[in-house]
């Protein structure tokens, strides 16, 4: 074999013995650029807040509670719940007895305007007939005036309830690393778990109490409902509503 065919089979031995180290090195190369890569900086949202443009000091935790309240069975479960449905009741008591009362009052009146009618003239019965009218419409207006009155105070106590629970509720939401609470009702299903209704009842009741009172009468209405047009009452109607008018149609004048 020649000097020179035994140089060239070294020199190619040589360069084949040097390409899986090429290979290697080139390998290499991406991983140490991925570690020389900057890590990102502090004030640089990553992940999912990135889409919504949030701050860092506006992220919420990893991993947020969420809990549910029915603020109706707090309401009548806690103790301002309980004083307030007996003062209504008392209330609504009172106004049927004054209702009772004054339908008997304008009876007994309407009869007495029926034995005077022999003894008048038509004229004079057409007056006497219009003033007892007037008066019964009134009657009935302050009636159905106390019942609406009484359903405002209701849901004035009820607006109260919420205000004082509000504080109440945030010192729960806190103790329980809670970002938001939901109304039960609108909830298909959760656990026993997230439902802080008992524990804002008995938490109301030690810090807060019943309450005290129902809010006070609130200013009636500058212009009342016309006489026929009965607003919704808040309560039991035949317990706060007037008879139909007490003026019979025998007792009109004869035209």
């Amino acid at each position: 074999m020649s000097f020179r065919l035994l140089v060239g089979r070294i020199a190619l031995c040589v360069a084949l013995a040097c390409l899986p180290q090429a290979g290697a090195a080139q390998q290499d190369e991406p991983a140490g650029e991925a570690q020389a890569a900057p890590p990102p900086a502090a004030n640089e949202a990553t992940g999912p807040d990135q889409f919504l443009g949030a701050s860092p000091a506006m992220q919420l935790p990893a991993q947020t509670a969420v809990l549910i309240l029915d603020v109706e069975q707090a309401y009548l479960a806690s103790e301002w719940g309980q004083r307030a449905q007996s003062d209504i009741e008392a209330a609504a008591r009172e106004i049927e007895a004054e209702n009772t009362r004054m339908e008997e009052q304008l009876v007994s009146e309407e009869r007495a305007l029926a034995a005077e009618r022999e003894t008048l003239s038509p004229a004079e019965f057409r007056e006497k007939a219009e003033v007892f009218d007037l008066r019964a419409q009134e009657v009935r207006r302050e009636r159905r005036q106390a019942a609406v009155d009484l359903g405002t105070r209701a849901q004035a106590d009820r607006t109260a309830f919420v205000d004082a629970a509000l504080p109440v509720i945030a010192a729960i939401m806190q103790d329980r690393s809670a970002g938001v609470v939901l109304d039960r009702r609108q909830v298909m299903a959760a656990t026993n778990a997230v439902d802080i209704t008992q524990q804002l009842i008995e938490r109301m009741d030690r810090d807060v109490g019943d309450g005290g009172q129902l809010p006070d009468v609130p200013i009636a209405q500058e212009n009342p409902p016309a006489d026929g047009v009965v607003p919704p009452a808040p309560i039991d109607p035949g317990r706060a509503s007037m008879p139909p008018p007490l003026l019979d149609q025998q007792a009109q004048p004869q035209q």
